[in-house]
Order: C-alpha cells, then structure tokens, then sequence
C-alpha cells in the first residue's frame, strides 16, 4: 500500500526587513495569526495528520543574513526529508531564505524556478540594509537563481521605482504586469505561466506575497493595496500549484495580524495554504 505523503512546516517570526525599509511592522506575529486559523481548517484530506513535523526558525535577531541563515537551514533540513513543504513568514525577504534553503537541500544540478506573486519586483539592492524588497535580487546575485527562472506574476506599476524595472529587464526576468491582468482570467494566466515555468526547470516555488490581494481581502499586510487579486483567485491558483508535479514548496509571506480585520488575511493565508496542500496531498 502507499504511504500517504508527508509535508513539513516552517515558520520564520521575522520582520526585521519590514523595519529596514520602514514598513509597518507586526509580521513577526504572523505564523502563530496563521495557525489559529490554518489548525481550525478540516477537509476530505487529511492535511493536518499527513504534516510530518513543524519547525520554528530561532534565534532570530537584528542581523538579517544571520537570520535569513536560521531559516534557509530549517527549510533545507525540511526538504531533505520531505518533498513538500510550507513556508510561513515574516517579512517577503524571507524568500531568499526560502530559495536558499531548497537550492542546498536540492544540489546544484536541480534547475529551480520561482513564480513570485506579488504587487512589487522586490528586486531592491540591499543599500543601505537589506530588507523586505530584496529577495530576489539577494537570489539572483548570490546564483540561488538564474534571473531567467523567475516570473514577476502580478507586479503592479506604482509600486516600483524606475531603478526595478530596469533591473529586470537588464536580467531577462519575466514579468506578468497587473496591467495585462486587471480585465484577463487571471487564474488561466497564472495555470499558462506555471506550466511555461514548469517545462523548463526541475522543481517549481511559489512565493506569496499577500499584499499581492486587494486591501479588501488583505488589509493585514506590510503595504495594502487598493486593487489586486481576489481571495477565490488565489484560493485556485495555489489548488492549481497543488496539483503540479513539480512544485514542491509554497512560502505566503506578509502576514502582518496588527493590522488585519477580523482574521480577514489570515484566513486568506490559511485558506489558500490548505488548499494548496489538499491538492497536493490527493494528488
């Protein structure tokens, strides 16, 4: 008989980056806003007794690399055991943690590729400290990333500066702007966009940004946005992620529960966490 898939959690308390930058802060206390939430969920799958095991990064201090350090360790430790995981934040720096993480656990022959969810590149040179916009310009200049492997989903145009665009464009990275999404099926975009990603590389991340979502279904995040995906979006395009064989790791970063509504986005992290895991568990 087969032995039912295991998955492994891990969660980074962290938002020493959100600070560097002078984001609102509160991210720090987003895994444990996730889990109360995520615990209550129950489905047709099993998810909660099929997790293997939980991790929670530490120490974490005021030196941003020691702490992206703790977590790429907890993630590789994670992926090494089991081949699929969830990661929770804390600041969307983290991302790198999450790449790093996979990339050491996975060997340098595994050609890995990330679909970042986001209204920002977060492509920002860490100057003068590294922060919540850095990771994937962290990934790309340390080559835990070919910039060629990456796929911008969502990026919104007011919210990066002229410096990220060209950045971008000088490193061949593909981007899915909100503006060529605001009227498009949004979900059939991103199933082209994964499947595209998915024929060129080994292993697929996503990462979740959550202010990637409209205010109105996120407020709980570092920076709200006016407009942006809708929470049943989401919900499919991670039921989607689920169900692909090679993607192996989801991280949703931003979760920021001092500012949220009435568990508004924690239920949205929770909510597109479960299901990407019930899609993948039955799969």
């Amino acid at each position: 008989m087969m032995q039912p898939r295991k998955w492994t959690l891990i969660e980074v308390s962290d938002h020493q980056g959100v600070m560097n930058v002078g984001g609102r802060v509160g991210a720090c206390h987003g895994p444990r806003a996730f889990s109360l939430v995520f615990n209550r969920l129950r489905g047709r799958c099993p998810v909660h007794e099929q997790k293997a095991f939980s991790a929670a990064v530490s120490p974490i201090g005021s030196d941003v690399f020691e702490n992206y350090r703790h977590a790429a360790d907890a993630i590789r430790d994670a992926q090494r055991l089991h081949p699929v995981s969830l990661v929770i934040g804390g600041g969307h720096d983290h991302a790198y943690s999450h790449l790093l993480g996979l990339s050491e656990a996975l060997g340098g022959k595994v050609k890995l590729g990330c679909i970042n969810i986001d209204a920002h590149l977060d492509v920002r040179a860490p100057a003068p400290l590294p922060g919540s916009g850095s990771p994937f310009y962290l990934a790309i200049e340390s080559g835990v990333l070919d910039p060629e492997r990456l796929i911008e989903f969502g990026v919104q145009s007011h919210c990066n500066g002229p410096e990220l665009w060209a950045y971008v464009e000088r490193k061949k990275v593909q981007v899915v702007p909100w503006n060529d999404l605001r009227f498009a099926d949004r979900v059939k975009q991103f199933e082209s966009k994964l499947a595209e990603l998915a024929a060129r590389v080994d292993a697929v991340v996503i990462s979740l940004d959550l202010d990637a979502l409209a205010q109105a279904y996120c407020p709980g995040v570092s920076a709200p946005q006016a407009e942006g995906f809708s929470s049943s979006e989401i919900i499919r395009m991670m039921e989607i992620a689920g169900t692909h064989s090679k993607v192996i790791s989801l991280g949703i970063f931003e979760l920021s529960p001092e500012h949220d509504v009435q568990e508004a986005t924690a239920r949205v992290a929770a909510t597109a966490a479960f299901h990407f895991l019930e899609s993948k568990l039955s799969g």
